[in-house]
């Protein structure tokens, strides 16, 4: 029996979808929590620096912490590091704790809740993805749907077991207001209400992470388009619900994150602050315009965008008025110049496609490639839809939102996540026509069974992944990779035993990618913090280590009241600091040659084997 007939019999629709959840869950849970090279094993374990930092600000915050307080006073010390980070994830995870705080404790409640936060946005999207595409596709397209989501790659890294990271959130808002948008626009008149209900969830986007003012420009987009190319009312009307309950639903976030004194005055552009509400306000305001001049300018699709143009032109002068920093983007206004280089293209999430290598090409194969089969969807919508179809409006959704994260992906790997969700679903819907598609040759018993189209399904959703692998196999061997060697886990007992210190908290100079972790491990303190605002901090740590007059290193350390310096012997970050010319502060810790200044501290257990530590004598 084909898959095509069995799934139309009474319940095998839900059997297979439920399969296909529960086979997306477990790759997306298992694997990385598990795997992360035994680590896992080891005790409490996350994902990365910012999985670590979340959960310190969390738990700063619960442990009687001021709700407004955004400074870690334990980072760049002594004096603090302010995050851009906001509050959304931070109440998600309370509230995973919260039914566990009376079983397991504070402490054990948070690590289970920070394990699975993640993993519940996930669930939550493919939820929000699977009741989009509830009139788009039938059962077969929502199978393939959820697998085709499962094996996402950048998507799929983001919403992994064990990392309490807010864009696991950012893209389930993403997908929420891709989902309320494509069923609008399939079929405004099911429901009339969802550009509201898309604006008030693309402003809560808003208050999680500023990246989401491209969600944002996405929306506007295409309504606004639509509104253009049509002249119906109905689009303008779905421009107005849209940009008016962003507005709206924004100024109570903006009252929620920020104290009283802060509601008008704030201009922050890295995260949620009034600059972002008086953009929402302009943009609102502008479309009322609009609307209240429908009637002269309706009948012109010249005049409608004329009209549109100014409106966009007018807000974006007053904007640049009001906030000029705003157009420098959030890390141009917040971070120094010198950070690009010496910290964010180290970055991964910050690679570009564009480099020329065979593990960038990968990539690129695996995050752009399923554009072919969307971009050929759209092209058959185009032919066989009417003009003012719904089907066309859902095929410009999709060209707009590829138009805007393509170039994105390529510049940034990161934004590939965004396709991740916006590519599966012309993606199903194309493998759900090819199911149902009679022409070609007859191979088996029935015309139209997903059978005799299997190699062309196939082709379709998993040629790209072939594709891949051919470059993997004709690609020269990438060098080794540096191994995980650092494991702090095993050095936190000791930095917090009484017999360190006196058990009293230090000043640790490290490793800035390691900080947020002793952080969460330790009661110590750290100066550098891989985060954009803490540019004093990554800027010494930088020239500390790789400063060649050790006179340069003990004035940094000096200054910022260091009691001991840790290494991990053979880690990334002592391989990206020996990259350095010259006799560099780091080269000779390395050898194991410090300067006179810094006295050995000895380590218990064997721990001497992968770790330095040395007390600084000023």
């Amino acid at each position: 029996m084909s898959l095509s007939r069995s799934l139309r019999k009474p319940g095998a629709p839900g059997i297979a979808l439920a399969l296909a959840v529960v086979l997306a869950v477990v790759l997306g849970v298992v694997p990385p929590y598990f795997g992360g090279d035994g680590r896992a094993l080891l005790g409490e374990w996350f994902a990365d620096p910012d999985a670590y930092m979340r959960m310190v600000r969390v738990r700063d915050w619960l442990s009687g912490g001021d709700w407004y307080a955004n400074l870690s006073v334990r980072s760049n010390w002594p004096y603090g590091d302010t995050l851009h980070w906001t509050r959304p994830l931070d109440i998600g995870i309370a509230a995973l704790a919260a039914p566990l705080w009376p079983f397991l404790g504070g402490h054990a409640a948070l690590y289970v809740a920070g394990v699975v936060a993640s993993p519940v946005f996930y669930v939550l999207t493919i939820w929000v993805l699977l009741w989009g595409t509830r009139s788009l596709l039938d059962p077969r397209g929502r199978v393939v749907l959820v697998v085709l989501f499962a094996f996402q790659p950048i998507t799929h890294y983001y919403f992994v077991a064990a990392r309490p990271d807010h864009h696991s959130l950012i893209l389930l808002v993403f997908a929420a207001v891709v989902a309320l948008l494509a069923r609008h626009v399939h079929d405004p008149n099911a429901t009339p209400r969802a550009p509201a209900l898309a604006g008030a969830v693309a402003a809560f986007g808003l208050w999680v992470s500023i990246e989401t003012l491209t969600i944002e420009l996405l929306a506007l987009a295409l309504l606004g388009l639509l509104w253009i190319a049509r002249g119906e009312e109905r689009w303008l009307r779905a421009l107005a619900l849209f940009s008016k309950a962003g507005a709206l639903c924004l100024l109570p976030a903006l009252m929620i994150e920020r104290p009283p004194a802060e509601w008008l005055g704030s201009e922050d552009y890295d995260r949620l602050s009034t600059v972002h509400a008086v953009l929402l306000a302009l943009i609102a305001m502008g479309v009322e315009g609009l609307w209240r001049n429908r009637a002269r300018i309706k009948e012109s699709s010249t005049a409608r965008l004329a009209w549109s143009g100014a409106a966009a032109g007018l807000a974006t002068v007053l904007l640049a008025g009001l906030y000029p920093g705003f157009f420098k983007g959030p890390f141009g206004a917040a971070m120094d110049p010198r950070l690009d280089g010496l910290w964010l293209t180290r970055v991964k999430e910050f690679h570009s496609l564009a480099t020329l290598d065979a593990d960038t090409a990968i990539t690129a194969v695996m995050v752009l490639g399923p554009m072919i089969w969307v971009g050929i969807w759209i092209r058959s919508v185009r032919g066989r839809a009417a003009p003012g179809d719904g089907a066309r409006a859902l095929a410009l959704l999709f060209a707009l939102a590829v138009a805007l994260y393509a170039p994105l992906t390529v510049w940034q790997e990161r934004w590939g996540a965004y396709m991740g969700v916006i590519l599966v679903i012309p993606w199903a819907m194309l493998a759900e026509r090819l199911m149902d598609w009679r022409g070609g040759p007859i191979v088996g018993p029935a015309p139209g069974t997903p059978a005799l189209r299997a190699p062309l399904v196939a082709l379709v959703l998993a040629g790209h992944v072939v594709t891949a692998v051919l470059i993997d196999r004709t690609a020269d061997a990438p060098e080794s990779p540096v191994p995980p060697v650092c494991q702090w886990a095993r050095l936190a007992p000791h930095l917090n035993s009484p017999g360190f210190a006196g058990g009293r908290p230090q000043t640790l100079f490290t490793h800035i990618h390691e900080g947020p972790e002793l952080l969460y491990r330790t009661r110590h303190r750290v100066v550098g913090t891989p985060y954009h605002r803490n540019t004093r901090g990554l800027m010494d740590a930088f020239d500390a280590f790789q400063a060649t007059d050790m006179a340069v290193a003990r004035r940094i350390l000096a200054a910022r009241g260091v009691d001991y310096v840790v290494t991990c012997a053979g880690g990334e970050e002592e391989a990206f600091f020996l990259r350095f010319e010259g006799d560099t502060f780091m080269r000779r810790l390395a050898r194991g040659m410090p300067p006179a200044w810094l006295a050995e501290s000895p380590l218990p257990d064997g721990l001497e084997r992968h770790f330095r530590m040395y007390r600084f004598v000023p």
